[in-house]
């Protein structure tokens, strides 16, 4: 019986020296054809190289194998002819733990496993730019949690680990005090790097240590949830109170020219990191979105069978953003409670039920770490239910120390991936909007209930429709915040059932 032959055999893929060659004349097509060098986007590569961008994302990733012909058509689309140098066969996949640790240079500790993997072609596009051509120092992959951040950072780690001496991962999710992380990653850096094993006893030695390792070989240090290690209640992205080690770390590795490469993935950006990134810098940061209605779909085929038209199915991955772990929450929802029935499911959604409650533990975590102001921002977005100007959303704020902390707060909502912008206009993404509006509904009824009392006064105080939105937004206002909000008084309040139903009455 013949043994089976990998897929992954079929094919080939760029050398160093390939890709370098095509990366350069690439570059020099886009300086051409584009003012300013802006970069070709993969759909104009797919265009001008008369191949698939599924094909066009494997050739630049070097991950997975093409036909020789593709790279044939890919260097010709450059004025190139694809030489024997050029090309080679891929080595067998190493994305499962047990092979990849086989390497004492390489230590991935208890990194996730990528052996289910979505696209993510044109991030890892970018980010191997950055490490390969361009030689970037540190690089800073950001996004909501659940977005895919820990589980790309190892999969670019596990194609390009290659390329560096040693591979360490750590992650930061127990906040261990700064020296003593330093002490575990310098203690197998030395180790790998075949160094005498003296580790420095105070901080600024360590610090230097790392950086001298950093300096003389190409090491590539990834550190995972970074968020873990800042302040909850100061300003975003600045390092908690004993903490502050992590970030003279980041500033450190940031300016001082090494030839080494450091990933941190964190929620919000640290505060280090600001003064050092740009577009001529060798410090970057990458904001990771969500998965396309494709890559989603195929994320829940990993759970089953699932029925839906392809409107269906945009309409659910958009509504929770793409998001890889809140989807992989929904799918096995969906199964459980809808026979895998995509539009069973957006009813539900339709009537504003928030029914899946791991999603909103998610979100708690990233709210609890918001400051007042930043929070009554959050909220006005929600009952905006709309994308808003700065100046729309100072009109709404009630208090003179709120407008003056917007532009800070809006930044921050920024940085914490909680707010998304287009144009001039900034808004919620929907599961966030839900979470959002099912918070506020929540605060005000136990406002209204602490007094004891309802009165029209009190109820339009909080504002929740605005007499000033459009007709369709006052429908989605009432529907989404006013009737859970009756609904929930009529529970807590049941004694003055008559003054809700004359509240009902008179927003309708």
């Amino acid at each position: 019986m013949k043994p089976k032959t990998s897929r992954r055999s079929r094919g080939v893929i760029l050398t160093l020296e390939g890709w370098d060659k095509l990366q350069a004349a690439k570059s020099e097509a886009e300086f051409e054809d584009n003012t300013g060098g802006e970069r070709f986007s993969l759909e104009e590569l797919s265009d001008r190289m008369s191949l698939s961008l599924h094909t066009v994302s494997r050739i630049l990733g070097r991950s997975e194998p093409v036909d020789k012909g593709s790279l044939q058509k890919a260097f010709a689309a450059f004025g190139l002819e694809l030489s024997k140098s050029y090309y080679t066969q891929p080595t067998p996949p190493c994305d499962d733990l047990e092979t990849r640790q086989a390497s004492p240079m390489y230590d991935w500790g208890e990194a996730p496993d990528t052996s289910i993997f979505y696209n993510r072609y044109e991030e890892i596009s970018q980010l191997r730019h950055w490490v390969l051509e361009e030689r970037c120092r540190l690089i800073t992959l950001l996004g909501i949690g659940g977005i895919g951040k820990s589980t790309l950072a190892v999969k670019l780690g596990l194609q390009i680990q290659d390329e560096f001496e040693v591979v360490v991962w750590r992650s930061l999710q127990n906040a261990l005090p700064v020296e003593d992380k330093l002490t575990d990653i310098l203690q197998f850096l030395l180790w790998a790097l075949r160094k005498e094993m003296v580790i420095p006893q105070n901080f600024e030695g360590k610090l230097s240590k790392l950086i001298e390792c950093l300096v003389n070989h190409r090491c590539l240090l990834i550190l995972d949830n970074f968020e873990t290690i800042l302040s909850r209640k100061s300003q975003v992205g600045q390092c908690r109170l004993g903490y502050e080690g992590y970030g003279q770390l980041i500033k450190l590795i940031g300016e001082v020219p090494h030839n080494s490469c450091v990933f941190l993935t964190s929620r919000e950006k640290p505060r280090a990191i600001l003064p050092l990134e740009g577009e001529r810098t060798k410090v970057k940061c990458l904001q990771l979105g969500g998965l396309n209605s494709h890559d989603g779909r195929e994320l829940f085929e990993q759970k089953g069978h699932f029925t839906g038209t392809e409107q269906e199915w945009k309409v659910l991955i958009k509504h929770y953003g793409g998001n890889p772990l809140a989807l992989k929450i929904v799918a096995a929802g969906a199964k459980e409670l809808f026979n895998g029935k995509i539009s069973s499911v957006l009813d539900y959604l339709e009537q504003g039920a928030f029914i899946f409650e791991e999603i909103g533990d998610l979100l708690e975590y990233q709210f609890q770490r918001l400051s007042v102001v930043e929070k009554e921002v959050i909220y006005w977005l929600a009952i905006n239910r709309e994308p808003v100007s700065l100046d729309e959303l100072a009109a709404d704020l009630v208090t003179f120390s709120s407008k003056h902390q917007l532009l800070h707060a809006i930044k921050s909502l920024l940085q914490r991936s909680l707010v998304n912008k287009n144009g001039e206009h900034f808004f919620l993404q929907p599961v966030v909007l839900e979470y959002t509006t099912q918070r506020l509904v929540d605060r005000i009824c136990q406002e209204l209930v602490e007094k004891k009392r309802i009165s029209l006064r009190l109820f339009k105080n909080h504002a929740l429709i605005k007499t000033t939105s459009k007709d369709h937004i006052r429908e989605t206002q009432k529907q989404h915040i006013i009737q859970p909000l009756l609904e929930k008084l009529l529970v807590e309040l049941g004694s003055q059932k008559t003054h809700i139903i004359f509240l009902r009455n008179y927003l309708s």
